[in-house]
């Protein structure tokens, strides 16, 4: 392993984009979406009206996502197309506190994403060169890494389905799309101008069923799709068991299964899971440090 003391990387888009290169060879195709929303056999009931107002469908969500004090799959399965099948576990305590860890029987760990209150960091066991990255929350902004990845720390329990609508973005809504479901549009103000995020929930239950966001151009920045709901017994929150996220820009797609679920559990060690670990080997990177550069994969290094 080369030694990397004191390099200042120009990275490729790095951040979330490196699962794409965790295990080389091919694997299994990335699962179907199944469209079905069942506890058991039985379908959820309708908590919606026929016609709800906007402050209705908000509500709805929002008391769905507030069940939910802490998420804890230990079980469960991330897929590249591509690449083998993962074997993973998410934890997550919103607004900010989350960790995915992913894992091979032959290799070991392959991928750590985390975030606690005050850093958010990404290791990938074969990134090349071998580094940590990481950024504190209250740099992000300034970061050259959220020019082409403009993800916020409290946007990533909503990868799981705890989905809230700020009180501080401009929502517009409800549409009805051709295929029935409602939408609620969002206006977020953010440093190169605003961000327009589409949310479409499911008619009947209010589930948030897609996401879309886009700049104010009309560029789609990132999709997560969410199927497959049942509703855990501990919390009552109707949670996903099937989320699909792409990044366009990144030319990444995954998909995460959750085979086991326990929500509102105290975390076993929580010193240990929220904070950034460190991999021997391994170079701390701070994206803020304004001599990293992050460019598209692909591209040029930016100057």
């Amino acid at each position: 392993m080369s030694d990397c003391t004191g390099w200042k990387p120009s990275l490729p888009l790095v951040l979330l984009a490196t699962v794409v290169v965790l295990v080389a060879g091919s694997g299994a195709s990335c699962p179907g979406v199944l469209r079905g929303y069942q506890v058991g056999v039985m379908p959820l009931p309708r908590l919606l009206p026929a016609q709800p107002t906007r402050e209705q469908i908000m509500a709805a969500v929002e008391d769905n996502t507030g069940r939910v004090r802490s998420y804890m799959a230990s079980q469960a399965v991330l897929s590249v197309p591509g690449v083998p099948r993962l074997s993973a576990q998410v934890a997550c305590e919103p607004p900010r506190r989350f960790r995915l860890r992913a894992q091979t029987s032959l290799t070991g760990n392959e991928l750590d994403l985390g975030s606690n209150d005050d850093l958010f960091w990404l290791w990938v066991r074969r990134h090349e060169p071998p580094i940590m990255l990481f950024c504190r929350h209250d740099q992000y902004e300034q970061s050259s890494a959220r020019r082409l990845l403009p993800i916020q720390a409290e946007w990533l329990p909503e990868l799981l389905g705890l989905v809230r609508f700020d009180p501080d973005d401009r929502h517009e809504g409800p549409f009805t799309t051709p295929d029935g479901r409602f939408e609620i549009r969002s206006t977020i103000d953010s440093p190169d101008g605003p961000l327009l995020r589409s949310t479409l929930l499911q008619a009947a239950t209010g589930l948030v069923e897609e996401q879309h966001l886009f700049t104010a151009g009309g560029e789609r920045l990132a999709s997560v799709r969410m199927s497959r709901h049942r509703v855990d017994p501990t919390s009552g929150a109707a949670l996903p068991r099937f989320v699909e996220v792409s990044w366009p820009a990144s030319g990444v797609e995954f998909t995460l299964e959750i085979t086991s679920l326990v929500t509102n559990a105290p975390a076993p060690d929580p010193g240990q899971l929220w904070q950034m670990p460190a991999y021997s080997g391994y170079e701390p990177i701070d994206l803020a440090d304004p001599t990293v550069t992050i460019t598209p994969v692909g591209g040029a290094a930016a100057r």
